[in-house]
This record gives C-alpha cells, sequence and structure tokens, in this order.
C-alpha cells in the first residue's frame, strides 16, 4: 500500500504513461485552486480512464507508519525532531509546512517514553528518516484537512473519527500560528511567534539549549533540500507536490 503522495503520483504517472512531474504540477494547481488531494488525484485518474481506487490513501495507515519509527529509537526521534524544528523555521526553500509539524507533534505526544538506545544513528539514516517523515506527515495533513485556495478550512469530511481529534487540533493550532501567536510546545505559555526558536519560547529555549542535538550533528552530511521531501541528488522530485 502506497502511504506517500509521492508513491501515489509516482504510481499514477506510470498508469497514465505521463511524466512524473506533469501529473505533480497538475496536483499543485488544483490544491492552490481549493482541490483535496484526494479529489485532484481522482480527478486525473479519471481524465486517464483509470481506477482512482487504485490510488488511495489511507490515513490510518500513514499514522501508524509515522508512530512506529518514532517508537524505534529514543535518540534517532530526537534527531528527527530537531531537523524537523529547524525545517519549520526556515525561511528557505526547505521550510517545512507548519500543519505538517503540527500532525508530528500530536503523535510524538502519544509515544509513550522509551530507554535511550546505544546504537549510533549515522547522518544519513538520520537525513533518509527525516525525509520519510516529511512525506508522512505532509501527505496526512493534506488528506485528514479540509482545504482551500486559502489555506486550510477545518477537519476533511471523510477524516476517520479516531484521527479527528488530531485532524482539529492542527487545524487550531495552524489559525493560532496565521495569528501571530504560539503556545510553547514546552511550558504552554502564549508567545509570538516572532519571539519562537523551534517553537520553544525563549525561557524554555535558554533552558533546554545545553541538552538540545547541536544543529551541526542533526544536519551533518545532510543532502541541500530544494522543498520539503525533496533533495538534490533526486532530478525525479522537482516537482513533487507541496
Amino acid at each position: 500500500m502506497s502511504l506517500t503522495a509521492r508513491d501515489v503520483l509516482q504510481k499514477l504517472a506510470d498508469d497514465a504513461g505521463v511524466p512524473y512531474r506533469d501529473v505533480a504540477k497538475r496536483i499543485n494547481q488544483a490544491m492552490a485552486a481549493g482541490d483535496g488531494l484526494k479529489q485532484a488525484i481522482e480527478n486525473i485518474a479519471k481524465e486517464n480512464a483509470l481506477n482512482s481506487s487504485k490510488y488511495s490513501l489511507d490515513s490510518q495507515a500513514i499514522v501508524k507508519a509515522i508512530d512506529k519509527i518514532l517508537r524505534e529509537d529514543y535518540t534517532q526521534t530526537l534527531m528527527i525532531s530537531a531537523v524537523l524544528a529547524q525545517m519549520v523555521e526556515s525561511s528557505e526553500k526547505d521550510r517545512l509546512p507548519v500543519p505538517a509539524f503540527f500532525a508530528f507533534l500530536e503523535i510524538l505526544a502519544d509515544v509513550p517514553d522509551t530507554s535511550r538506545d546505544t546504537k549510533s544513528e549515522t547522518s544519513h539514516e538520520i537525513e533518509d528518516l527525516a525525509t520519510r517523515m516529511i512525506e508522512l506527515t505532509t501527505t496526512l495533513v493534506s488528506i485528514v484537512c479540509e482545504w482551500s485556495a486559502g489555506g486550510m478550512r477545518g477537519v476533511a469530511a471523510d477524516c476517520p473519527v479516531e484521527l479527528r481529534g488530531m485532524a482539529r487540533s492542527v487545524f487550531r493550532k495552524t489559525r493560532m500560528f496565521q495569528s501571530g501567536l504560539w503556545s510553547c510546545i514546552s511550558c504552554g505559555k502564549i508567545v509570538e511567534v516572532r519571539e519562537t526558536h523551534a517553537l520553544l519560547c525563549p525561557e524554555c529555549d535558554r533552558d533546554i539549549s545545553n541538552e538540545r542535538t547541536p544543529s551541526s550533528t542533526a544536519r551533518s552530511g545532510e543532502r541541500d533540500r530544494l522543498g520539503y521531501g525533496r533533495t538534490e541528488r533526486d532530478d525525479s522530485t522537482d516537482e513533487s507536490i507541496q
């Protein structure tokens, strides 16, 4: 089963006999006009006389895949979190959409504490896992939330009951963030977004600065990102959906 929009779009492009970039561009345009990801995929499948059910995405399966990665290794999860936190505050092309990061935090909050693992992860392994996490979370929010040309509108009508609480939380946090306010993910204090660092208030950021994984460690050997889920080394993904 395909779990990411990238995988589904690649399969759709292959079956339709058209370049991946063309399909991704059509999806981006449709979503910018207010269509949901599922609707945009279905429309292209029908245009090419394909069975749209072959290109479905299961939001609950995506959550399970994210949860599995987060439970594998304590240190690994910390490093993935550091990479995503850096990307969500980036002003460059590699900026991670805040709704995807909020979905990540919601799932992370339900993962129980685990003992530290002595395994030593390489920077390449962390990079690959972070990229996988980006693709999973961006796909997840694209299908559990309702979108319009103006952005997120709320919870998708077909969002599973089990995920509606998460989708509502992502929606509320996104609206707050867009209003310039944020609740520190450590202490919960309401602060202005421009005062935060990795979505921590200044006080909490200072308190844990000595414990945080150094950015040089998290990014050592990291490929140059051209956008979330995309890297410079893979030309086939230049038009990946955003």
